[in-house]
């Protein structure tokens, strides 16, 4: 069957909101039990069985979409791939649509974007491991006629409907605020020094978060950038940076800013190595960094939800193709987590 045929045939059956899919969620990142609300029709017409892109018998369908993600390495992703098959489970999504892990691959991302194009999907979704390397597969979608939602991470350059992920740059202000707030708590001085551990360098959530470290840096005339280098959004390199800013700066560093949790557990193990203690914080909220709270008043996280992310793209994709307008961006708000709402966090997402 033809794309447009598919298209045509498409009639959606409604908005999921957002904080139902919150209130669904169980603590193994999206697989939760909530109620499906797809496969019943609002004029009570049964339907079938089917959720596999067939039609209903009140002529309705559900899309096969394609999801891309940099690495399931990432905690944040694999909770993707959670509430995508949850969607699928729920039937908000053809059971014949596919998530791809591109193992922080370019080439691999690229490569399921084009197979996804030659499998006619309904819509893409992508998370882009950097925001140029995946510009001529996204013509390609375009070209084609298939619409893209960006998920987290934005693209440089192509069409898309929507743009669904949290504001980057207020999560890398906020968790920088944060950590600085730690810093005065657990000390006394005039001025803080701190260390950031950046991102995979050209993403875009890496030049938003590290746009977010600066404003905070500028904002707050006790605030000072001791360094910055790259941790590649990994616990290894992120311990080996770690090590190196022990090694040359030592008693000097006041706090460490980390551009994702992962890399803040990375910090916490070479500090602990060297027998330092000082206030860390990350970005993401997952369950191994905020385990590491109920030991440390001083460490901290904004927590991003990507089930919301997964279920508002899915919707937005959904809006897209019934001819519904779209809004160019869609922030879903962090969540601050400290060890006063640690347990309640993990118990509520990851229980």
């Amino acid at each position: 069957m033809s794309q447009n045929v598919r298209r045509r045939r498409f009639i959606r059956t409604g908005v999921i909101a957002g904080t139902a899919m919150l209130a669904g969620c169980s603590g193994d990142g999206g697989d939760g039990d909530s109620e499906t609300t797809a496969g019943g029709g609002s004029d009570g017409t049964e339907t079938t069985d089917e959720t596999d892109g067939t039609e209903t018998t009140g002529g309705e369908s559900t899309p096969t979409v394609a999801l891309s993600v940099p690495s399931l390495e990432f905690t944040f992703f694999a909770r993707m791939e959670n509430a995508f098959e949850q969607a699928q489970s729920d039937g908000l999504i053809s059971s014949e649509s596919s998530f791809y892990d591109a193992s922080n691959n370019q080439s691999n991302q690229v490569s399921a974007v084009e197979t996804a194009i030659s499998n006619e999907v309904d819509f893409l979704m992508i998370s882009a491991i950097t925001a140029e390397g995946v510009i001529n597969a996204i013509q390609q979608a375009n070209d084609a006629d298939i619409p893209v939602v960006a998920i987290d991470r934005n693209i440089s350059q192509g069409e898309t409907v929507t743009y669904v992920a949290s504001d980057n740059v207020q999560l890398g202000q906020r968790s920088t605020e944060l950590c600085l707030s730690f810093m005065e708590a657990n000390g006394d001085g005039d001025s803080y020094d701190v260390v950031q551990l950046e991102g995979t360098p050209g993403a875009s959530v890496t030049n938003d978060r590290g746009e977010g470290f600066q404003n905070a840096v500028s904002e707050n005339d006790s605030l000072n950038q001791l360094a910055t280098q790259t941790g590649e959004f990994s616990t290894q390199n992120a311990l080996s940076v770690m090590e190196d800013f022990i090694t040359q700066y030592g008693d000097e560093i006041d706090g460490v800013f980390c551009q994702n949790d992962l890399m803040a557990l990375g910090a916490h193990q070479a500090l602990r190595n060297a027998n330092m203690s000082v206030p860390v914080t990350g970005i993401d909220g997952t369950e191994a960094w905020v385990e590491q709270f109920s030991d440390n008043e001083y460490y901290g996280t904004l927590a991003q939800l990507p089930e919301e992310m997964v279920t508002t793209a899915i919707e937005s994709g959904k809006a897209h193709l019934a001819g519904e307008d779209v809004e160019d961006t869609i922030t879903i708000e962090g969540l601050e987590v400290t060890q006063d709402n640690a347990s309640d966090y993990l118990s509520d997402y990851f229980g």
